[in-house]
């Protein structure tokens, strides 16, 4: 992913993700976090931090959320569960150098656009539904932004595969 003049890896992308995570959900205080999810859930997009790079290069950090393939009532607990999941896919991924996957979205005519999945999901089971909370990374194209989308995702495209028998 280009960020100004510079690219960053797949490793560096999870390390900011992961980070970003963190600092938005786990080391602020719960007032502070569940004021932020709570502004997710209203459809809002969330101001996180910014970067500073070399050059007195800033870049600007939001976060955004899509639950509209959540099964159940989703509220904070719920949700901050699906946070860690993540976070320990995330971390677990990056402990080995190389080994985090990240997709490139494409746009309905097949071109790849600036939005990447990481391929680490944050699965959660809470009574008899299951959830799967992943994220991408969207770098703006006319300003100094990157978007951070918390996505759920249709848990029955993980279990289909093994339902079908097929590995």
């Amino acid at each position: 992913m280009a960020l100004g003049n510079s690219t960053m890896t797949n490793d560096q992308l999870g390390q900011l993700t992961a980070h970003l995570l963190n600092k938005a959900f786990i080391e602020t205080t719960r007032t502070v976090s569940k004021s932020i999810y709570r502004r997710l859930v209203d459809g809002e997009l969330v101001h996180v931090t910014q970067l500073e790079f070399e050059g007195d290069e800033t870049v600007q950090l939001d976060v955004k959320l899509n639950h509209a393939e959540y099964q159940g009532d989703l509220n904070y607990s719920k949700f901050r569960d699906s946070i860690m999941a993540l976070l320990q896919e995330l971390l677990t991924a990056l402990s080995r150098e190389g080994a985090l996957k990240i997709f490139e979205a494409r746009d309905s005519d097949g071109r790849p656009n600036h939005t990447r999945l990481m391929g680490a999901s944050g699965p959660t089971q809470h009574e008899t539904e299951i959830n799967v909370l992943m994220v991408s990374m969207t770098p703006s194209a006319s300003e100094p932004l990157i978007v951070m989308e918390l996505l759920y995702m249709n848990p029955n495209q993980f279990t289909g595969a093994a339902n079908r028998g097929e590995s």
